[in-house]
């Protein structure tokens, strides 16, 4: 009974200390847990909000066309906003979304694809009580005050240990391990918060995430529940969708179970944030909001579409090794050659009725969650 009170006593102390640190804020961190030391904050910041450990070279021609292309981009984007009821659903939305959402205005269209307004003004004290409630008992706040502590730590918001934006997304994570007990917490959830809040305030991040795991649409309930069957559901269609797309590599996936592999979306995520560059994840991010699941199996199609050759000539006993290098490989394009493949991959596919995965158990909402409104 004592070794067990004192088991229950010291898991108490830990969870205040970590509550603490964050409640102190950046007084709390330790020079060590800083991230990479810049050489100048703003010569070696770029425009995504990175830090390099060298000085940054000037804009190339290249990425001052792109940011004036923005510029024109955004008027017609705060048009569209405007008029959101006539354009939500329209061709002319898609179109934009694949050429670029501005990033001055990305929280914006974030917001409106994901209704975070009206679901947040039908709950306006949710948060702040899931929030204190995960203070008080959140059984993940090890596993998340870790996971904070490396997630996104080179780019300027999320470089200072226990500054603001750790602090936020410490916060939004835990109010969601408590309002969604289902899923509770998993790795990716850090990854996905981080992405919202580099454009959204704390609170709309929070309802982002949690819009982002009620739909059906997008399916990742059905990835992180336990309960979930999205993760076989894709896994079992994509083993006929991409030979199908792909016929001339079919007997490579067949006798590789090359398919299976790579559906995961924890693994898609993973490599989103580990292999590509900060722009090409938003924009294909952006995509992934605005189509939903259907684009994670375009994602994988068009690797195999750009590193076709390459991939026939491979021994069957290498396959999935060099199919993951090229994978990497495909995203080196540049950002709206990505794209481009991105979008002839998906409506290909939708052609073909391979854009879903079949009906799954456990793939609708959890009861008790908010719906998409």
């Amino acid at each position: 009974m004592v070794i067990v009170e004192d088991a229950d006593s010291l898991q108490a102390q830990e969870r205040e200390n970590i509550i603490m640190n964050y409640e102190k804020g950046h007084r709390a961190g330790l020079p060590e847990d800083s991230g990479p030391e810049p050489v100048g904050i703003y010569s070696s910041t770029d425009h995504f909000g990175i830090l390099h450990e060298t000085e940054l070279p000037p804009a190339t021609a290249r990425e001052a066309k792109q940011m004036r292309r923005e510029i024109t981009r955004k008027s017609k984007w705060m048009e569209m906003l405007g008029q959101w009821e006539t354009y939500k659903n329209s061709k002319k939305l898609i179109d934009r979304v694949y050429k670029g959402i501005p990033m001055n205005i990305r929280g914006q269209v974030w917001s409106v694809l994901l209704n975070i307004q009206e679901v947040k003004s039908k709950n306006p004290r949710t948060y702040k009580v899931m929030k204190e409630k995960g203070k008080r008992s959140s059984e993940h706040i090890h596993q998340i005050d870790l996971d904070v502590s490396g997630t996104l730590r080179t780019h300027i918001f999320f470089r200072d240990r226990y500054g603001a934006k750790q602090r936020e997304l410490f916060y939004i994570l835990l109010a969601y391990s408590e309002y969604n007990p289902e899923v509770g917490y998993c790795r990716d959830l850090s990854h996905i918060a981080a992405l919202f809040l580099l454009y959204l305030p704390e609170e709309d991040a929070f309802w982002a995430l949690a819009q982002l795991l009620a739909r059906e649409r997008h399916s990742l309930q059905g990835f992180h529940s336990p309960n979930g069957g999205t993760v076989q559901g894709l896994q079992d269609h994509q083993e006929h969708v991409v030979p199908t797309s792909q016929p001339k590599t079919r007997w490579h996936p067949d006798k590789e179970g090359l398919c299976a592999q790579g559906s995961s979306l924890g693994w898609l995520l993973q490599m989103l944030n580990d292999e590509i560059s900060l722009g090409l994840i938003l924009r294909l991010w952006d995509v992934y909001l605005l189509e939903g699941e259907q684009v994670l199996m375009p994602m994988t199609s068009i690797a195999f579409k750009v590193q076709r050759k390459r991939l026939m000539k491979t021994s069957r006993s290498g396959l999935w090794a060099r199919f993951r290098n090229q994978f990497f490989h495909t995203w080196e394009l540049d950002d709206d050659s990505v794209l481009k493949h991105l979008r002839a991959s998906t409506k290909k596919l939708r052609r073909k009725q391979g854009d879903l995965p079949p009906p799954a158990l456990g793939r609708g909402c959890v009861v008790g969650i908010p719906q998409p409104v």
